[in-house]
């Protein structure tokens, strides 16, 4: 007996062979099994930095065969609560926001939902079938409180991880450990767990600085945060593999989900601008399909996709997540040309203030030697006039430019500030930077968001009539050194915006801007606002930049990116130069 007999009810059955029917994503593909990980305090943009070959195969489809992967990297956390643990928790395992769970913030609180009327999706799914045997896995004390129910076995990691465990173990968040080698062990019994939830803290603690001995940091860069992030994917990897080994996985279908409650800023992630928002949404299962989520699908969409998965009808729940896995994004590939408006080495030994004669291509000579290897010797310098005039580079013509789908585009370039700037001087914009609440959009040198005191780099945009003013930011600045910058805004609504550094790591936060006001009526300038007259005008080097009327992907940010730290400019990949 694997603990798996009569996991669908016949009345439930009809319904997921309904679900198939429609051509959403299939739930009778054998006897549902599922498992949600948790991974407290990961960004989305850790997942592609860290070491994580496990998430990585489950994201390529290639875990098993016959499953299939549908995934994000753009994913959001609930939006009318801080990004903090506590609301987010309750939202993963219940599938509704604080206005509904009424969780704000500390983990004391979590008490205050009323899980009679919004219980755990393990709850649910023990209570459509009394066969089903669920288990919650957690190592923060406050967690005990989501799942209040005789039928689901909760487990703290404390009563797990012994001290000889922990000693062995030789890592803070020992119980993250203990649960997953328990979890896999229980596998292998009569008394495995048709459906579990499984919290791991290691990401948060090494990110407020507890472990690694490195300092604190979100970053994904440091150190500690990714070593943290990689021994997750170690213990999920052995869960990937006790699933696997069961004899009766060929009868089974598995869905692995992993999300987090949090990414994170510096030592903090109680925040909004991207950082703390931005998380990851793997979903793998035979019934899913292949590829990336459009949009910024929700953490808390990851209770009525395993609902769903059981074939458990959710339409009287009153659930604010979703389902997802059955559509995903239909990437193609485009020349890099195509949709360039404008692109500029300023190599020339007197730049223009008008930086192009209009919104065509300009395809400028090749540095042939450079701090970077190639491209950033010769550069723009954008810095007030004479007389003290406003400076900057008008993209003249730019005012008339048609964006796809009326907002999309893409903008990309290398960045080197020698001091801190005055007031909220723009790298780059096309609004009246007089307010952010002004249409248009600004990548702004200088800015403080929220409680984070740095200064440093911030996007800013607004949906129409300065309804919703957005930032996204802000990223630090390593003053002396060139730093790669990308915006990207796709036709499913996202912005992303790009840091990369010269040692190689490019990271990554999402928004999303469905509605963003992209036209004005005033050009783009390069070091100045679109009025062209702002007081603070940015004082530091520009190099090898370009703007297209389209988004470009993910991969060409990367290629571009990686093309600059090795000396070849974007001019060399139009003219399909292979990389070195």
């Amino acid at each position: 007996m694997d603990g798996t007999k009569a996991t669908i009810k016949p009345a439930l059955a009809a319904v997921a062979a309904a679900v198939c029917a429609a051509g959403a994503a299939c739930a009778a593909q054998g006897k549902p099994k599922a498992v949600v990980f948790m991974l407290d305090g990961c960004r989305a943009d850790a997942i592609e930095n860290a070491a994580a070959p496990n998430m990585r195969k489950l994201m390529d489809g290639k875990w098993q065969e016959g499953y299939r992967c549908a995934w994000s990297l753009s994913a959001q956390t609930v939006p009318d609560a801080i990004s903090s643990s506590a609301p987010n928790h309750v939202a993963i395992a219940t599938g509704v926001t604080t206005a509904k769970n009424c969780v704000t913030n500390l983990g004391v609180q979590m008490s205050q939902c009323d899980y009679k009327k919004y219980p755990s999706l393990l709850v649910r799914v023990a209570e459509a079938d009394p066969s089903v045997r669920a288990l919650f896995m957690y190592g923060w004390p406050a967690d005990e409180r989501i799942c209040p129910h005789p039928r689901v076995e909760a487990v703290p990691g404390s009563a797990v991880a012994g001290k000889g465990l922990i000693a062995r173990a030789g890592v803070p968040c020992a119980k993250d450990v203990a649960n997953g080698a328990e979890y896999a062990k229980r596998l292998s019994t009569e008394k495995a767990p048709d459906a579990a939830m499984i919290y791991l803290d290691l990401p948060d603690h090494a990110g407020h600085g507890y472990f690694g001995g490195e300092g604190a940091g979100f970053y994904p860069y440091r150190t500690s945060y990714l070593k943290s992030i990689a021994i997750c994917d170690a213990i999920i990897g052995k869960c990937m593999d006790a699933i696997a080994a069961r004899p009766s996985f060929k009868d089974e279908d598995w869905m692995i989900v992993i999300t987090a409650d949090h990414g994170g800023y510096s030592n903090t992630h109680g925040l909004l601008g991207g950082h703390a928002t931005s998380i990851p949404l793997i979903v793998s299962s035979r019934g899913v399909k292949q590829g990336r989520i459009p949009g910024t699908p929700k953490n808390y969409d990851a209770a009525p996709t395993v609902l769903r998965h059981f074939g458990i009808d959710v339409s009287g729940f009153d659930l604010d997540g979703k389902a997802v896995g059955g559509e995903v994004a239909q990437e193609r590939t485009r020349p890099l040309a195509e949709g360039l408006a404008a692109y500029f080495t300023f190599d020339g030994k007197k730049p223009s203030n008008e930086a192009a004669a209009g919104p065509s291509a300009v395809l400028c000579g090749r540095t042939k030697s450079g701090a970077a290897g190639g491209i950033l010797e010769k550069c723009l310098i954008v810095a007030n006039g004479a007389k003290g005039a406003p400076g900057g580079v008008l993209l003249k013509g730019s005012e008339a430019l048609k964006f796809e789908n009326g907002a999309d585009f893409a903008m990309t370039m290398w960045v080197r500030m020698d001091a801190p700037q005055k007031a909220d001087a723009l790298i780059f914009g096309n609004k009246d930077w007089s307010s952010g609440n002004n249409p248009g959009i600004a990548l702004c040198a200088s800015k403080c968001t929220e409680n984070v005191k740095n200064r440093g780099v911030v996007f800013n945009c607004v949906t129409p009539w300065g309804r919703k003013r957005i930032d996204i930011g802000t990223y630090d600045v390593e003053y002396g050194k060139w730093v790669f910058y990308a915006i990207v805004r796709g036709s499913d609504g996202v912005a992303r915006l790009y840091q990369g550094a010269p040692d190689g790591t490019l990271y990554f936060i999402s928004e999303d801007v469905r509605d963003i006001k992209l036209e004005t009526s005033l050009p783009f300038h390069i070091g100045q606002d679109g009025t062209g007259r702002y007081g603070a005008t940015f004082n530091g080097a520009v190099d090898d930049f370009a703007l297209w009327t389209r988004a470009i992907s993910h991969g060409d940010v990367r290629r571009i990116y990686e093309a600059g730290r090795k000396g070849l400019p974007l001019g060399d990949l139009l003219k399909g130069s292979p990389l070195p």
